[in-house]
């Protein structure tokens, strides 16, 4: 009974008001935290670029035709493959980023959690990532070559 008085005197106390404050919402302009920024115009891949992704493809191959042999497994002609690109064009965030992800997905494959078709999709999903961030990118390594052999196998865009 209590609590049904006080209501309404509550509401007594306001219908005698002649007006209430009702806010106002009103547009406030907000600049943006986060900018587009375009590539630098000079960009350009390194000389030798191409040609030495078609080195690491061939040393894929090499590599492949021991694991079909059974002399090697996948997880290993994937460590082997990552010594070759590295002495053969040196280390990059693009390329390192790629690497982790395909030696993950040659051990998840070779210790059965994952089938080839799995394995391909965490790989290309991985490379759109890379093709999104791209075009943004502030300081772009001259020679991403195991990610554009990626690229290449999956049939996708390379990154240029």
């Amino acid at each position: 009974m209590k609590t049904q008085i006080s209501v309404l005197v509550l509401v007594a106390a306001l219908s005698g008001c002649s007006s209430v404050y009702v806010p106002k919402i009103v547009e406030v302009p907000v600049k943006p935290t986060t900018s587009v920024q375009t590539p630098p115009a000079g960009y350009r891949l390194a000389a030798s670029h191409w040609s030495d992704v078609s080195k690491i493809r061939d040393e894929a191959t090499r590599l492949s035709y021991q694991v079909s042999q059974g002399q090697i497994t996948k997880a290993q002609a994937a460590q082997y493959l990552d010594r070759f690109r590295i002495n053969l064009v040196g280390r990059n965030a693009v390329d390192d980023d790629m690497y982790q992800i395909y030696l993950r997905s040659a051990v998840d494959s070779q210790r059965g959690a994952i089938n080839t078709e799995q394995s391909k999709l965490f790989i290309q999903n991985a490379l759109r990532g890379w093709q999104q961030r791209w075009p943004n990118m502030q300081s772009k390594p001259a020679n991403p070559a195991f990610t554009n052999f990626l690229m290449e196998v999956m049939d996708m865009q390379p990154l240029k």
